[in-house]
């Protein structure tokens, strides 16, 4: 008997005569998991960062603003308003318009179309004081605004940048006013716009930049020696721009260019077209990392190094062409998860029955391992900024609502409170809140404040951004005691086994209120406001189709699959595929670890006692409450007949 182990850790059990596959090339079909030091594990959580933004409406850009002091502060902008973290309320504060757009009456952005994100920038006045620019395509330019702002950290305001009331230094470019680029970066000492549009005609392959920041103001200056534009040479639009170390890295239609700088402070970048087979459609999925820009085009994703551009998907080439929504592609939005080392891109899937993205396709470039969360985000963001509490502070009336309860809360538990100097990955959403990834372990959490007894209950909530169709469980609720006097609504599962408690589907939701497909006429009244409510995580993991002796024409006998899991991560389902059959043989094979271990971690032997041309293995678990681990899978088989085919 042979015995086969995926992995990429110590087990504990002799590795002699072993065949080690890697976890990287024995998973496919990762849903809601990922493979991270070569374990297979499912996402964790997500937790509400800080109270919804007062606005209510779609997050378009969460920016870290850095100050010429070092210090910090970070910035979210919506459909209107820009907002400021405010540390020691931990509330985003909406930022007042001031200068010439307050006496005009500016009313805001209103960014009309959600695939108009917005870009910004850190970038000191002249006078060294800090200053945050940020435009967008979709900005409004009403009562004569540019559509390009910043905000003034003197003042706490938002003014016009591109107007010489509100920005003493600014100089407009010899051929016109200045409005709504796509992009903006500061980037060897100088203001630099993608996009912009100069005396109402848009320049599509332009790169506008100023003067050297000066003391004399030269920074904020298009018409200084030393300011100019620079245009790749082709036809293609730009639909992509990020720094890659000391160059700018800019995307097209069908290829991609670098912008590198120069010596001569007059003539200060020059172009260079890299060879691609690919091209960027969606704007603003560019994303930075290990000096590769990784975007994504309609026909797969790219990488690019400044030196060439290659395919970055090999594992999933037809991903960006069978899964995205050819029409909404542009929705695509790029970010990066530093705790995981993760590119992420949310997306709006296929045939989606959503105005907006529904999808996080996730790319861990250290395992070369891709896979897709179920997550409704708009934009991502970084920071190390947050909000520091003693113990007697935390509570959920000023922070997040799962600190009401001390079994509840969502936080690590040795990071409650610690917000400062922890990096965290921020996501935004369609609803205006702003969560933080990466938390243990519950997705989407509402306090509940009601039950209503009836054939689908209506639960009313405080305001989360759930959705139709999401699966939920409920713990902690008062009342609603079955005949036997047992609550007959609370189906909270720590164990990760959800087969004993079903789960409930959202039928209908308001900001407030869900619908669920749970009957509750003949339980007793709902009691007191005690209660919480979670979205579940479902994951799942295929393995490739397993047959080591296809090479030698014969099919696979499996005796036996042995799993290493956490103990603390839940149980586990898995079911067995023959061949290409579309059921499985075996299904939903429960693998529960024991309770009562002490150990870490712990084998569980699943039989299968079969053979086929080749095997499938799904693993599966839904869970609100834990994150499964698994270290280890042992696969002990032989050949067997010659195969059929």
């Amino acid at each position: 008997m042979d015995i086969f182990e995926i992995t990429g850790n110590e087990t504990g059990v002799s590795r002699a005569g072993v065949n080690f596959l890697q976890p990287a090339d024995s998973y496919q079909n990762l849903q809601n998991g990922f493979i991270y030091r070569q374990v297979l594990q499912s996402r964790q959580g997500i937790g509400y960062f800080a109270p919804r933004l007062a606005g209510e409406t779609r997050v378009f850009g969460i920016f870290e603003h850095t100050l010429p002091d070092t210090s910090k502060k970070l910035l979210a902008v919506d459909q209107n308003y820009l907002y400021k973290y405010n540390t020691a309320t931990g509330v985003f504060d909406q930022v007042a318009f001031g200068g010439t757009l307050l006496a005009s009456g500016y009313a805001g952005f209103n960014i009309s179309q959600k695939d108009y994100y917005v870009s910004g920038t850190s970038y000191p006045t002249a006078d060294n004081l800090g200053r945050f620019v940020f435009t967008g395509h979709g900005m409004s330019t009403l009562l004569g605004a540019s559509g390009i702002f910043f905000y003034d950290d003197a003042s706490n305001t938002v003014m016009d940048d591109a107007n010489t009331t509100d920005n003493t230094n600014y100089a407009a470019p010899i051929g016109g006013a200045l409005t709504k680029p796509d992009y903006v970066f500061w980037f060897g000492e100088r203001l630099n716009f993608v996009n912009p549009i100069i005396a109402g005609i848009q320049f599509n392959q332009m790169m506008l930049f100023s003067g050297i920041r000066t003391t004399s103001g030269n920074g904020d200056k298009f018409n200084v020696a030393g300011s100019g534009d620079v245009s790749i040479d082709t036809y293609e639009n730009i639909t992509g721009a990020s720094i890659l170390g000391q160059v700018i890295a800019i995307n097209a239609d069908r290829s991609n260019w670098i912008i590198e700088k120069t010596r001569d402070a007059f003539n200060p970048y020059f172009t260079r077209k890299i060879p691609s087979v690919l091209g960027t459609n969606a704007a603003f999925s560019a994303v930075s990392w290990n000096d590769t820009v990784k975007s994504i085009g309609k026909t797969g994703i790219i990488e690019t190094d400044s030196r060439q551009s290659l395919r970055g998907d090999n594992k999933i080439p037809y991903f960006t062409r069978d899964e995205m929504d050819q029409k909404d592609f542009n929705l695509t939005y790029g970010g990066f998860d530093r705790l995981n080392n993760q590119f992420l891109w949310a997306f709006k899937e296929l045939e989606a029955d959503t105005d907006t993205q529904n999808k996080v396709l996730v790319n861990n470039y250290e395992e070369d391992t891709w896979s897709v969360y179920d997550q409704r985000f708009s934009v991502f963001g970084q920071t190390d900024v947050g909000i520091d509490l003693a113990w007697n502070q935390i509570e959920a009336a000023s922070g997040n609502p799962s600190w009401g309860r001390w079994d509840t809360t969502e936080d690590i538990w040795d990071r409650i409170g610690l917000g400062e100097q922890v990096q965290k990955t921020l996501a935004g959403d369609d609803l205006g809140f702003i969560y933080e990834l990466n938390q243990d372990f519950d997705d989407y959490f509402a306090t509940i404040s009601g039950v209503t007894n009836a054939a689908q209950c209506v639960v009313t909530i405080n305001a989360t951004a759930f959705k139709a169709g999401d699966k939920v469980v409920i713990q902690n609720v008062g009342g609603m005691l079955d005949s036997f006097g047992v609550s007959g609504i609370n189906n909270f599962d720590t164990t990760g086994n959800l087969l004993t408690k079903p789960v409930y589907t959202i039928v209908s939701r308001t900001d407030t209120s869900l619908t669920l497909d749970h009957d509750t006429t003949l339980l007793t009244a709902y009691t007191a406001a005690t209660g919480t409510i979670s979205k579940v995580i479902s994951f799942r993991a295929e393995t490739i189709p397993f047959n080591p002796y296809r090479d030698q024409g014969r099919r696979v006998v499996v005796s036996h699959v042995e799993f290493l899991i956490d103990n603390n991560g839940g149980s586990l389902l898995v079911d067995v595929l023959a061949d290409e059959e579309e059921a499985p043989f075996k299904q939903n094979i429960l693998l529960q670890p024991d309770s009562e271990s002490t150990k870490a971690r712990q084998w569980i032997t699943m039989t299968v006692k079969s053979e086929a041309n080749f095997f499938t293995f799904v693993m599966k678990q839904e869970s609100p409450a834990v994150q499964l681990r698994i270290t280890s899978m042992r696969i002990h088989c032989k050949a067997g007949g010659l195969t059929s085919g």
